[in-house]
C-alpha cells in the first residue's frame, strides 16, 4: 500500500507541474495558421506606421491613413458609391463634438471609411454582421498595434472574401468592415457610425452582430473581454468558433467596473457581439514602443484566424437566434481546449450541491473520524485566514520594497515609487514564489505551535473554496467558477476520504489532483490580470495565488527542509539531513526576491510606459521635454514624464525640483538657440482670434475667475457653444476665434508645438523617435466684456 501511494503521489506531482506549466501556456503567445496572408496584413500595417502618430491632432497622418484605405479598397474591386447592389465603400465625413464637464474640445472634422459586401446567396436575410476597428492612435505613438493591427486584419479579411466571391463563393448576411476614426477621442468615430451613417440602406440598423477588434498591448494573446448583454447564444457560437481565444465571465465583469471604454461600448447596449483585444506588452501601450517592429506575430494571427472563423460561421447564421436568450452565461476557456459554459439555473444547482456535501462533510468528519473536531478545522481555518493575509502582505510590501531598490540604482525615479503598473512574467512568478513560502511556513507552524494536522488543514481549505463558490454564486454569479469547480472537487475528495475506511485514502493526496485541475481556471486569470490591470493590485494577486496553491503549500510543508542550501550540503556529504522546514521556505521566499530585485536593477527601455500613463488631451506627449516661453519672455524647462526623466537626468540645464507632477528647473531670460516662435494669436474687444504658429501644434486654454456662461468656437466651418466652468480645459487644433458670451473669464492660453527640433541637443538626436522636445508658449489673456 505505501508503495502504491509513493507512486500515486509521485503521479500526482508530474500532473500537477504539467497542468501547472499548461495554464502558462493558456496565456502565452502562439502562432496560429490562418488562411488569410499575413504578409499582406504586414504590410497594410508598414504603410499605415509610416508617418508615425495617426492621432486625429496629427492630420496629415491621419488623413494618409483614409486615402489608404480607399486606394487599396479599390485596388480590391470595390466601389466608392452609396449601393448594395456590389461591393463598395463610403468614406463618410463627419464632425466630432465633444464637450465634458471638465474638458472639451474644438469640432473635428474627421472621416469613417465604411465598407459593404453584400450578401450573394440564394435567401438573403437584409441583416449584417460587422468588424470595427480604429484607424487614429494616441499622440504619444504610431498605433501599430491600437489598432493598426486591426486595420490591416479587416483589410486582409475583405481582400480574401472578395477573391472567394469571383470564385463562387456565397452568404446570405452582409458583411460589414467599419474603420472609425477618433476612438481615442472619446470615441468620435464609432459615435458617428452609429447616430450619423445611414449608408447602404441603413446598414448599421441593420447589423446584428458587431466584432470590435481592440489592443492593449504589443504582444500576448487574444482574450474575447466584453460582450452584449443576454450573450448565452452568443457565447454558444462564440465557443463553436474559438480554437485558441481566452476568455472567461470575470474578464466581462472586471471591465464593466473599470472606466474605460471601446468603440464596442456605443453597440453592446443594443446589439449581440464580440469585444476583443490582446494585453501582453503593456508597457508599450500607448507609447512611441506601440511601433511596427515590436508588433507581435502570434497575436496577429490568432486576430485573423478569429475573424476568417466568425465570418465563416456567420455567413449563413441565423442571426435572430442570438436574441433569443434571456440571461448570460457564465464561461471559461479551459486549456485552449474548450471553452465551458453554463447557465444561472447550473449556477444555482452547482451551489446547492456544495452546500449539501460542505454539511454532509462537517457532519460526518465529526460523526466518524472523531479527532477531526471542530476545534481543530477552526484552528486551521484560522492559519488559512493568516496564511492569506501573509501572502497578500509579503506581496504588497514587496511591490513597495522593490521600487525603492529601483530608486536606489536609479531605475526609476522617486516620485514614480508607488505609481508603476508595468508587469512581466518574471514579477508575477515571483509573487507566486513568495506565496508559496508563505503558506509552507504558514501550514508548517499551524501544524507545530497548534497541533494539527496536514489533513486538518487540507480539510479546511477544501472547506474555504466550497464557502467562497457557494457565496459567490449568489453575490457575483459570473465569478462563481473561480471557485464553485475547485470547491466541489475538493469536497468531494473529503467526502470520499470521510466515508472511504477500508485504507486511509487521505495518503493518496487527491487534493493535489483538484489542485491539478484548477491551475487552467485560476492561473491564467493571474497572469492577464497583472497585464491588464498592472502591479498596484499586487496583494491582490499575491492572495489569489495563496487560494490557488494552498494545497502545495500543506504537502510542501514538511518537505521544505530538504530544499535549503544546508540540507543541499548535508545530502552530497551523505549526512543526515538537519535543516529546518523554516530554512526551506526561506529559501523559497529568497528565489522570488531575487527575481523581483532582477527586474527592480534592470532599466527599461526609456520608452516604456511604466505607469500607465493617458494624458491623451492635456499632454502631447507623455514622456516629453518641456520648454516653456511665457508672454514675458521669461522661460523654464519641464519635465513631465518620469520615464523621459530617467532618460534625460544628464541632460537638464539645472538641477530639477519636482513640482505636483512634474520636475521643473526655472532659468530666467535665457533662451534656447533657435526658438524663433511666438504667439500669434491676438485678443481685440473680448475676442481670442486663434493663428497657430506651427501646423501641428495644438492649443490649451485653461478658464480661472469665470464670471461668464459660455464660449463660442468658430472655425470658419461650423459654430461650437461649450459651457465653461471653473478650471475647464478646452483643446484648440485649427485657427478661430473664441468669443466669451454673458461676462469675462481669464484663461491660460499654451500653444504646444510638438517635436520641436531646435530643442534636441545634439547628444540627444538619436532619440528623436523616442523622447520627445515640446515648446509651449503661453501668456494670461482676459476675454469678454
Amino acid at each position: 500500500m505505501k508503495k502504491l501511494q509513493q507512486i500515486v503521489t509521485v503521479s500526482l506531482a508530474v500532473v500537477l507541474c504539467l497542468f501547472f506549466v499548461l495554464s502558462i501556456l493558456d496565456t502565452a503567445e502562439s502562432q496560429k495558421s490562418t488562411d488569410f496572408d499575413q504578409d499582406k496584413i504586414l504590410a497594410h500595417l508598414e504603410k499605415f506606421t509610416e508617418n508615425g502618430s495617426r492621432s486625429i491632432a496629427h492630420t496629415e497622418a491621419n488623413e494618409a491613413m483614409i486615402n489608404y484605405l480607399a486606394e487599396t479598397l479599390e485596388g480590391y474591386g470595390l466601389v466608392n458609391e452609396d449601393t448594395t447592389d456590389k461591393p463598395a465603400y463610403i468614406v463618410h465625413d463627419y464632425v466630432a463634438t465633444d464637450a465634458a464637464d471638465d474638458a472639451a474640445y474644438q469640432n473635428w472634422y474627421l472621416k469613417n471609411v465604411i465598407v459593404h459586401i453584400p450578401a450573394n446567396g440564394s435567401a438573403p436575410t437584409g441583416e449584417a454582421i460587422m468588424f470595427m476597428g480604429h484607424t487614429d492612435s494616441v499622440p504619444m505613438g504610431p498605433g501599430a498595434s491600437d489598432d493598426g493591427v486591426a486595420c490591416a486584419v479587416m483589410l486582409e479579411a475583405i481582400r480574401y472574401y472578395m477573391d472567394k466571391i469571383e470564385a463562387g463563393y456565397t452568404f446570405n448576411n452582409d458583411l460589414v468592415f467599419s474603420f472609425v476614426n477618433g476612438e481615442e477621442f472619446n470615441l468620435y468615430g464609432s459615435t458617428a457610425l452609429k447616430n450619423e451613417f445611414k449608408g447602404f440602406n441603413d446598414v448599421v440598423s441593420r447589423v446584428k452582430f458587431v466584432t470590435n477588434l481592440e489592443s492593449r498591448g504589443t504582444q500576448g494573446t487574444v482574450i474575447m473581454f466584453e460582450t452584449g448583454k443576454n450573450n448565452y447564444n452568443t457565447m454558444q457560437l462564440f465557443s463553436k468558433v474559438n480554437k485558441n481565444i481566452f476568455t472567461c465571465s470575470i474578464a466581462t465583469l472586471v471591465y464593466d467596473t473599470m472606466p474605460n471604454y471601446t468603440d464596442f461600448t456605443n453597440f453592446k447596449e443594443s446589439v449581440q457581439g464580440l469585444n476583443m483585444a490582446n494585453i501582453g506588452g503593456g508597457e508599450n501601450y500607448h507609447s512611441e514602443n506601440d511601433s511596427f517592429e515590436n508588433i507581435g506575430m502570434a497575436y496577429l494571427s490568432q486576430q485573423a484566424e478569429i475573424v476568417d472563423g466568425l465570418i465563416e460561421n456567420l455567413a449563413d447564421y441565423d442571426l435572430d437566434t442570438l436574441y433569443d436568450a434571456k440571461e448570460s452565461g457564465i464561461f471559461f476557456s479551459y486549456l485552449n481546449v474548450t471553452t465551458v459554459l453554463y447557465n444561472h439555473t447550473t449556477v444555482i444547482v452547482l451551489a446547492v450541491l456544495a452546500i449539501l456535501l460542505l454539511v454532509a462533510n462537517i457532519v460526518l468528519s465529526v460523526a466518524y473520524r472523531k479527532q477531526n473536531n471542530v476545534k481543530k478545522t477552526a484552528i486551521a481555518l484560522g492559519a488559512i485566514v493568516v496564511g492569506l493575509v501573509l501572502s497578500a502582505g509579503i506581496a504588497f510590501v514587496c511591490y513597495y520594497l522593490f521600487q525603492y531598490i529601483a530608486v536606489l540604482f536609479g531605475t526609476i525615479d522617486i516620485h514614480m515609487v508607488g505609481t508603476i503598473t508595468y508587469s512581466n512574467t518574471a514579477i508575477v512568478i515571483g509573487i507566486g514564489m513568495i506565496t508559496l513560502a508563505a503558506t509552507a511556513l504558514t501550514a508548517y507552524y499551524a501544524c507545530k505551535w497548534f497541533k494539527i494536522s496536514g489533513r486538518d488543514m487540507t480539510r479546511a481549505f477544501a472547506y474555504v473554496h466550497g464557502f467562497l463558490g457557494i457565496v459567490l454564486s449568489f453575490v457575483l454569479a459570473d465569478a462563481s467558477y473561480l471557485f464553485m469547480i475547485s470547491g466541489l472537487l475538493m469536497l468531494l475528495n473529503e467526502f470520499a476520504i470521510t466515508m472511504i475506511k477500508k485504507f486511509d485514502f487521505a495518503d493518496f493526496h487527491l487534493e493535489l489532483l483538484a489542485t491539478a485541475l484548477y491551475f487552467p481556471i485560476i492561473m491564467p486569470v493571474v497572469f492577464l490580470a497583472t497585464s491588464a490591470l498592472g502591479m498596484t493590485m499586487a496583494y491582490v494577486y499575491g492572495a489569489v495565488f495563496a487560494l490557488a496553491i494552498f494545497n502545495i503549500g500543506i504537502c510542501i510543508a514538511p518537505l521544505c527542509k530538504y530544499i535549503s542550501i544546508k540540507s543541499a550540503v548535508q545530502a552530497i556529504a551523505k549526512q543526515k539531513v538537519t535543516a529546518s522546514a523554516w530554512e526551506g521556505a526561506v529559501h523559497v521566499l529568497a528565489v522570488g526576491l531575487v527575481i523581483f530585485f532582477c527586474v527592480s536593477v534592470t532599466k527599461p527601455d526609456p520608452n516604456v510606459n511604466l505607469q500607465g500613463k493617458q494624458n491623451i488631451g492635456r499632454l502631447s506627449y507623455d514622456d516629453a521635454l518641456v520648454y516653456v516661453v511665457d508672454e514675458n519672455g521669461n522661460t523654464e524647462y519641464r519635465i513631465y514624464d518620469l520615464n523621459a526623466y530617467g532618460a534625460l537626468i544628464d541632460f537638464v540645464p539645472a538641477k530639477m525640483k519636482y513640482n505636483d507632477s512634474y520636475y521643473a528647473s526655472f532659468v530666467g531670460d535665457d533662451k534656447v538657440e533657435g526658438v524663433t516662435h511666438t504667439i500669434q494669436s491676438t485678443v481685440e474687444n473680448g475676442v481670442l482670434t486663434v493663428k497657430k504658429t506651427a501646423p501641428n501644434s495644438l492649443i490649451h486654454l485653461t478658464f480661472t475667475d469665470v464670471n461668464a456662461k459660455s464660449i463660442t468656437v468658430d472655425d470658419g466651418k461650423s459654430q461650437g457653444i461649450y459651457e465653461i466652468t471653473e478650471g475647464m480645459f478646452f483643446t484648440i487644433h485649427s485657427d478661430c476665434t473664441v468669443t466669451v458670451n454673458g461676462g469675462t473669464a481669464t484663461m491660460e492660453y499654451r500653444e504646444v508645438i510638438r517635436d520641436y527640433e531646435p530643442l534636441i541637443p545634439e547628444a540627444y538626436a538619436q532619440y528623436d523617435d523616442t523622447l520627445h522636445f515640446n515648446l509651449w508658449l503661453t501668456k494670461e489673456i482676459t476675454l469678454g466684456n
